[in-house]
């Protein structure tokens, strides 16, 4: 990896735990964080001004929060979104802005959902948030992945079952499946790709997400097929 995509990787984890945070209805201190990720205060303060400027944003003696944090008419709807794009609306049996206010509003936690505990790698979170980008950008990527590389990889989604989270791709004509955690590197290309529509509705089936623990045995086992000789002797 170059400097410059060194340099931009940290930047990208940077813009995304502050607006994470701003989001949360946390006041930020510029000296702090500038000291947090090891940056000087000057580029806190352009990450603000330029790369964080459509955020309502609201500055008073070298502290930022911002205007709409915990304003409930805009959390609701972005809540909504947020659910509906990731599938987690559909842990809930009716997920709509009466459930979201109701569990905005409460100081308890009514529902507990079960975590999942599976040993994260390293690179997990980085390439989570490039798989997210290349799927969303539909831009092919280089993917490494317990020592099998993947040049001009087309990410299709990113599903969760069992506790693990699973990549689907196409590789060279082929549907090909990860888990995130034996995903090494994510380098995301320039390339862009046309969505393969029949590929998304097979990730869809719910047939096709319960056999994903199993999808790369059964892809082996059906390529080294070798059908017996019918012929008469």
């Amino acid at each position: 990896m170059t400097q410059a995509e060194r340099r931009h990787d940290r930047l990208a984890v940077r813009l995304s735990l502050i607006i994470s945070r701003l989001v949360a209805g946390e006041t930020l201190s510029v000296r702090k964080l500038a000291s947090e990720f090891g940056v000087s205060v000057r580029t806190l303060r352009r990450d603000f001004r330029e790369r964080l400027m459509y955020l309502d944003l609201e500055y008073q003696s070298g502290y930022c929060r911002l205007r709409t944090a915990g304003n409930e008419t805009q959390m609701v709807p972005d809540v909504l979104i947020f659910a509906h794009r990731s599938g987690l609306a559909g842990l809930f049996p009716d997920l709509d802005r009466r459930l979201v206010n109701a569990l905005l509003m409460c100081d308890e936690s009514p529902c507990v959902i079960a975590p999942a505990n599976p040993v994260p790698s390293p690179s997990g979170p980085l390439s989570f948030w490039r798989l997210i980008q290349a799927i969303t950008g539909r831009r092919r990527v280089t993917l490494i992945a317990e020592g099998r590389r993947c040049e001009r990889l087309a990410p299709c989604r990113l599903l969760i079952h069992q506790q693990a989270w699973y990549l689907v791709a196409e590789h060279d004509g082929h549907i090909v499946v990860f888990t995130l955690d034996e995903i090494h590197l994510v380098q995301p290309l320039q390339e862009t790709f046309r969505r393969n529509d029949s590929l998304c509705r097979l990730v869809e089936d719910p047939v096709f997400i319960h056999a994903l623990p199993h999808f790369r045995f059964i892809q082996q086992s059906l390529l080294a097929f070798v059908p017996a000789d019918s012929s008469p002797e």
